[in-house]
């Protein structure tokens, strides 16, 4: 190795914590500022005054019998809408800006399971994953900065990390021979949430439990994972027969049988699969982390080192396609579409904890052989950290599928980039300023209000508005909320 390589993999080694901060503050910062002029969608606003009319338990019959059986995703509806407890529609920051940091303490959550880990590289780890789930999410819109959007599928990712941080924890208090009453506890409650939440989580959930539960039975006689398996089965019957999810299929345009549906699932996930793997951000990130995870997996003491030991990563990736797979299904066996945006943002988050935990198994499974392949013991070193720092910069910036020219760059893959563009050229400012001049006018208005079609949409801000679904439904919906009688889309707006 030449001087002045070693000399910049030194630097890179001494000020690497540093850098790191650096990197990942200045990706997270354009959406902290974007959620400043964030505001609700259409549906914020109607299932707020759906809850306000009906009342809490009137409201969860109303939403079982007409709309869906996610009875865990309603009930959050009905107690953690901010448009519940007053206006809040001019203070919509608060509702990024808690994904945003539920999303990053999830994560940290779920760094606690590696073994030989320090509190501040743990912390590091958890800004790194939130910083390439911010840049790469598919859907931001809809899955972070859209109320509704995220609290039905982002938190259903949360739970579901959870659910896997409380389970470690139970089996690491387990093997001590300490009590497992509270963790036992929170399994059940996580369980009987993720199982009522939404379909592309619960239905790959309850797969796995069934799964590895009647391996566990099989081996070790254990029943915790059975008990969890047919807990999840009855929310999910609960759920997915709940007579709403037949009215909304009902109002589809085209729903897939079996056959068809699964064949569209395995395409999609190829595609998506090929999509976020193929990423060299991801690749060169992997490279750089690497060197963590391996010096992880060499204590073999520690029980999610020795289970991880016992599976090969080629099977571990494999089963992460099928259950990808299966998250895809319901979407087209109920709607004939794919997933939304919002779906594949947290598919998103949870594809990346289950691909640094694939790269765990695998370092994990060639210690425990006794031979570590060349590749993996060189890329252990972390001599060649300068080489992937460079390539990670390269690639983040060039945008891996080359859409970078300004007319193009709401085409990239890269979200920053689109997010800096939309909070320094004034977008996001243009858009937050016309929905509180139509606020004011709702408030100030008389029994007939006239709305106007807004001329600045940033697309990683603005999902769908009242004036762009134009039902008399809707907008009586949207009036009541503002004490107005009536409420007229404009002409230009249709």
């Amino acid at each position: 190795m030449s001087s002045s390589t070693s000399l910049v993999t030194r630097f890179f080694q001494r000020h690497q914590n540093l850098l790191t901060t650096i990197s990942v503050v200045l990706v997270a910062l354009p959406f902290v500022a974007l959620s400043y002029y964030n505001h609700p969608s259409l549906d914020d606003f109607l299932d707020a005054v759906t809850v306000q009319r009906l009342g809490f338990w009137e409201s969860q019959k109303y939403f079982y019998l007409n709309h869906t059986g996610r009875y865990a995703t309603t009930v959050l509806l009905a107690l953690v809408n901010p448009l519940l407890y007053g206006h809040m529609e001019g203070h919509w920051w608060i509702v990024a800006l808690g994904f945003i940091l539920g999303t990053f303490f999830t994560f940290r959550l779920c760094i606690t399971l590696l073994p030989g880990v320090s509190g501040r590289a743990a912390w590091l780890g958890a800004s790194i994953l939130l910083a390439m789930w911010l840049a790469y999410a598919p859907g931001q819109a809809e899955g972070l900065y859209w109320f509704t959007g995220a609290y039905t599928y982002v938190v259903t990712g949360w739970l579901l990390l959870l659910w896997l941080v409380c389970l470690g924890h139970y089996a690491i208090a387990r093997q001590a021979k300490r009590s497992t009453a509270g963790w036992l506890i929170c399994l059940v409650i996580l369980t009987v949430a993720i199982a009522g939440s939404t379909e592309p989580v619960a239905l790959p959930f309850l797969l796995i439990l069934l799964a590895y539960g009647m391996l566990s039975w099989w081996h070790n006689r254990s029943w915790v994972l059975l008990l969890m398996a047919g807990l999840t089965a009855v929310g999910c019957i609960v759920s997915f027969s709940a007579p709403g999810n037949f009215v909304r299929m009902q109002s589809m345009d085209e729903s897939f049988g079996l056959i068809k549906a699964l064949a569209y699932s395995l395409f999609t996930t190829a595609y998506l699969l090929l999509t976020w793997i193929g990423n060299p951000v991801l690749l060169a990130l992997s490279a750089l982390i690497l060197p963590v995870l391996y010096r992880a997996a060499q204590q073999r003491e520690h029980l999610l080192v020795a289970v991880l030991a016992r599976f090969p990563a080629g099977w571990l990736t494999i089963g992460l396609g099928l259950l990808l797979a299966a998250a895809n299904c319901p979407a087209y066996y109920a709607s004939g579409t794919g997933l939304p945006l919002r779906a594949r943002t947290t598919l998103y988050m949870l594809f990346l904890v289950a691909w640094f935990g694939v790269l765990l198994a695998w370092c994990c499974r060639q210690i425990r052989q006794g031979q570590p392949s060349g590749l993996l013991q060189e890329l252990a070193t972390g001599r060649l950290a300068p080489l992937w720092v460079s390539l990670l910069v390269l690639f983040f910036f060039a945008d891996y599928n080359v859409q970078t020219r300004r007319h193009l760059l709401g085409f990239g893959s890269n979200n920053v980039l689109r997010a800096y563009q939309q909070w320094l050229d004034g977008e996001a400012a243009r858009y937050d300023a016309e929905l509180r001049t139509r606020y004011q006018t709702m408030k100030t208005g008389g029994p007939v209000v006239v709305i106007h079609p807004l001329r600045n949409k940033p697309e990683l801000l603005f999902s769908f508005g009242v004036a762009d679904v134009g039902s008399r439904e809707a907008l009586n919906g949207y009036g009541q909320y503002f004490g107005v009688p009536r409420i007229v889309v404009a002409k230009d707006s249709l």
